[in-house]
Formats: C-alpha cells, structure tokens, sequence
C-alpha cells in the first residue's frame, strides 16, 4: 500500500500548488480584483487536501526507504524537511494573511510584497517536489505499468550460493510455490532478522539471474561493504529470505528485430535470464550481447555465456575487457564501431541496457547520437551497493 499512497500523494501535493500558483498569477495579472478576492480567500481551503498530501508523501515515503539514507533515496528524504518547513513557515502563514487582506479589499504594498514571497515559496516547492518525481521515476523505472498492482511478497529459504566471478556471488533461493516471472524480471529482497545496518538501507532490488524454466530463482551481486551485503555473505544455507514481486518491463516482448543487450559488470543479470529463456523456448530471434568488464575474472557467469554462444546459433557473445591486456578479444568500452562490427546496422535493433549508472548514461548517449529513438532502447541502472 504504501508503494500506491506515496507517488499518489506526491501527485496530489504538486497539483495543488501548482493550482494555487497558476491561478494566483492568473488572477493577478488577467482578471478583475473580484477574480483575486474569490482566489486568495478559497486557497486556504485548499490545505485541507495539501498537508494531508504532504505527510502522507513524506510518512510513506520513509517508510518505503527502508533505513536508506544514500544516492536517490537519501536525496528525496533530505528534500522533504525543506517541503515541510516552507509550507508550514511561509506558505500557509502567507496564504492566510492574503486571504484576509483580500476579503478586506486591502491591496496595498505589503499584500503585494506577501504575495510575491508567496509565489517565490510556492514555485520553490513545486520545484523540490518535481525534482522527488523524477527521482522517484528513476528508481521504480524496472517498475513502470506495475506499481499499482498489489504485490506478491513471498518467505523462501537460501539453497546456496557460489562465486561466480571476482567477489561476485549467485545466490540460490528455493523458488516459491506458485512463483512464476517473465525473464528479466526482479525482485525486491530483505533479510528476515538482519540486525547490522547502514545507511544504504535494509532492502534491495535483484534482477533474477536464472530463466523461469530453472528450478531455483538465482540473484547475484558484487560483495562491497554494505551492511546488506555483509548480512547476506554469512547467511547459511537454509536461512529465511522474504522476496516481493515479481516486477518490471526489461523483458523481451514479441519484436521480431534482433536484440542487443549491453551490459555492463552485474548488470548482466536479466541478460543471462532472457539468453537461457530464450535458447529453452528455441525463439528464432537474434540475440548479441556486449559484455564489459575490467577482466575476465570480474565477468560473471562468462564461461556458462561461452557456451551458451556455442550451442545456440541465434546467440552471439562479444565479450569486452578495459584492463586486461592479454585478453584475446575485443578490449576496451562498448563503442559504436565494436556495435555495428558484430550486429550491423545500429538503426535495426532493439537496446537493451543494464549496469552501473554511468556506464547506462554512456550507452543511452551513444545510441541517441547514432540515432536510435528512445522507443528502441530499454535500459536499468544497478547501484551496486
């Protein structure tokens, strides 16, 4: 419910003082003084529906932050107080003081003066609360067309996990009864019990790893120092893990065109669920996917996506690595000539995107410079904290 309250409310507070702004300068500028006086005396109203909206924005919002105090999280929580405080300090007192003015037909130099504070506060915080939607947008992208479905939150058990590449490990959960997920698709995962915590929170989203025709559900992750990632390194087999999804929409849907895939570090992760998927559902689309690194011993799961290339013609594996000088393959960052080298003519394919957010930023860049159209390209960012 909360994931439903928290952009509903936010929506909500925009629109009301944007309302308020707009027909106050409006009012002010076009319409008669009659005009200015129903305007001025009916906007308090209006914060009947406003303060609501806020606290509900700011109460939901922390609680879906799950302890997180980093990156876009961190940003929409530390904006709120200043919200709140310029509604309650500024706005509020300000809209009052003009609704009375008004109702007395006092315009004089300190309603105009009031009012243009007013307007100043106002557009402040429309502006906070657009900078917390695009925020917000960006970290439920893998979530678009599903955040108003009610979700699936499951208890599972960890099966076991393994090192799939330099501090990287795959873990293996037992995949719930009835679970089913389109390739691609994440969850998100907590701890049940995890008593350390940090800053980054005590939540995390998870590409699934392995295809819906594997038995167990795969997650990976590169082990940094987060609190998270310390808990879930010394997890025995058999520990409880709570999952809630599935969600998102980096999938591949029923286009005919080849699919590229650029995939950066761990965000190979959906990449690897729609190659598996699609070699066991024989798809006659093609596939390639550009694959960086540092070095090989940083690629997850590189061996496995060897063969993979191998045994299905429609998959084409161009593995590439920034600091490995002995490696036998394509060396350095994705371009556009290492693109059209091996999968042709850049106008043709669909983009699919996923790894750290400057490498995504980078890869977006490229292909906007080359031309393909935002309709083309499908992209997420993983934080890796």
């Amino acid at each position: 419910m909360p994931r439903i309250i928290h952009p509903l409310a936010g929506m909500i507070a925009l629109l009301t003082i944007a309302t308020f702004w707009l027909s106050t300068a409006i009012s002010e500028l076009f319409l008669s003084e009659a005009a200015v006086v129903a305007v001025k005396t009916t906007i308090p109203w209006g914060f009947l529906l406003l303060v609501p909206a806020l606290a509900a924005t700011g109460g939901s919002g922390f609680f879906l932050s799950h302890g997180q105090r980093a990156g876009l999280v961190g940003a929409k929580l530390k904006r709120m107080p200043f919200i709140a405080a310029n509604g309650l300090l500024i706005l509020i007192p300000a809209a009052l003081f003009l609704a009375s003015k008004a109702r007395a037909g006092d315009f004089d130099t300190t309603f105009y003066v009031v009012q243009g504070i007013e307007l100043l506060a106002g557009a402040t915080n429309i502006a906070l609360l657009g900078l917390g939607m695009r925020d917000g947008m960006k970290l439920t992208r893998w979530k678009r067309g599903n955040f108003l479905r009610l979700a699936a939150s499951h208890t599972t058990t960890l099966a076991g996990k393994e090192e799939v590449a330099r501090d990287t490990f795959a873990f293996r959960l037992q995949k719930p009864e009835g679970f089913t997920f389109r390739a691609g698709q994440a969850v998100y995962v907590t701890l049940p019990g995890q008593k350390e915590t940090d800053n980054k929170g005590s939540i995390r989203t998870f590409s699934i790893a392995s295809a819906p025709q594997e038995p167990d559900l795969v997650i990976a992750t590169r082990m940094i120092g987060t609190a998270f990632k310390r808990c879930l390194a010394g997890l025995p087999a058999g520990s409880p893990v709570d999952i809630e999804g599935p969600y998102g929409d980096l999938t591949l849907d029923g286009d005919t065109r080849p699919a590229v895939f650029l995939a950066g570090g761990i965000g190979i992760t959906p990449f690897r669920s729609m190659i598996v998927d699609a070699a066991a559902r024989g798809l006659s689309r093609d596939l390639t996917l550009f694959y960086s690194n540092r070095s090989a011993d940083d690629a997850a799961f590189l061996s496995e996506l060897e063969q993979l290339a191998q045994q299905n013609p429609r998959f084409r594996l161009v593995a590439t690595m920034t600091e490995a000088p002995d490696w036998q393959g394509e060396q350095g960052f994705i371009t556009r000539d290492m693109i059209e080298r091996h999968a042709g003519d850049i106008a043709r394919p669909i983009f699919y995107i996923a790894g750290p957010p400057a490498m995504v930023a980078a890869m977006e860049r490229l292909l906007r410079e080359a031309g393909v159209s935002v309709e083309n390209t499908r992209a997420e960012e993983f934080g890796g904290y």
